[in-house]
């Protein structure tokens, strides 16, 4: 688990270095294309075709299809970040772009400082922290870039209801007790886990999320083989 989370980290700081680059050097390549004018002013719809092809690639992609991950040595359950091109790359890098471009019109100092504060807040998030889910017998944490939660199974209620992923990528628990939370960043959705960014298919998560709310009995054994081996029979007696 813990080579997993560095490995997805040191991606991360790939794709954005890479966005901060890449927004940094677009900026004055347009400036240039306009000043040249002729065929070369074209060169200001590059960053619009840029991001709406990122965009359309990133709606169009499908959720995970793995289960949940056994890592024995640390006693958990887990769900590594999905590989590949994310939101957070893609808002950095235009936020370079739009930074660099404002600052070299020379239009909008404050406007200018203010997408810059984006990009490095967003770069800084994605530094310290990669999107991932642990279950652990203590309780799930649920990890994105801008905030890390800590929620312990006495701050759920058996009874509540683990909302499912569909339609807006979320999974949402049901925490009764809020006071219990263990949060670090921005506490947005606190009591929901994003599952769009996640290596794992989000019915699956939520099924396994909901057999452990429900079922306090069970919670210690997760986190080994034996317990996982359970579940998934579980799981697929109840698909």
């Amino acid at each position: 688990m813990r080579e997993s989370i560095a490995a997805a980290r040191r991606r991360q700081r790939v794709l954005i270095v890479s966005a901060l680059v890449g927004g940094a050097l677009l900026a004055p390549l347009v400036r240039w294309g306009y000043a040249v004018g002729g065929p070369a002013i074209m060169l200001g719809l590059l960053p619009l075709v840029l991001l709406l092809g990122a965009v359309v690639r990133l709606l169009r992609a499908r959720p995970g299809g793995r289960g949940l991950r056994v890592d024995a040595r640390e006693g958990a359950f887990y769900v590594p970040p999905r590989a590949g091109f994310g939101f957070a790359p893609l808002v950095v890098g235009f936020a370079t772009y739009q930074a660099v471009d404002t600052a070299l019109r020379a239009s909008s100092p404050t406007l200018a400082a203010l997408f810059g504060i984006v990009a490095v807040g967003i770069a800084a998030g994605c530094w310290r922290r990669a999107p991932g889910v642990e279950v652990t017998p203590e309780g799930i944490t649920h990890r994105h870039l801008e905030r890390e939660v800590f929620v312990p199974w006495a701050a759920l209620d058996p009874a509540g209801r683990v909302g499912s992923p569909r339609g807006n990528g979320l999974i949402s628990l049901p925490v009764s007790r809020p006071e219990l939370l263990r949060i670090r960043g921005w506490a947005r959705n606190r009591e929901a886990v994003a599952v769009a960014e996640l290596d794992a298919a989000p019915a699956e998560l939520a099924a396994a999320l909901r057999h452990y709310t429900t079922r306090p009995a069970d919670r210690a054994a997760i986190g080994t083989d034996e317990e996982y081996a359970r579940l998934r029979q579980v799981l697929d007696e109840a698909g």
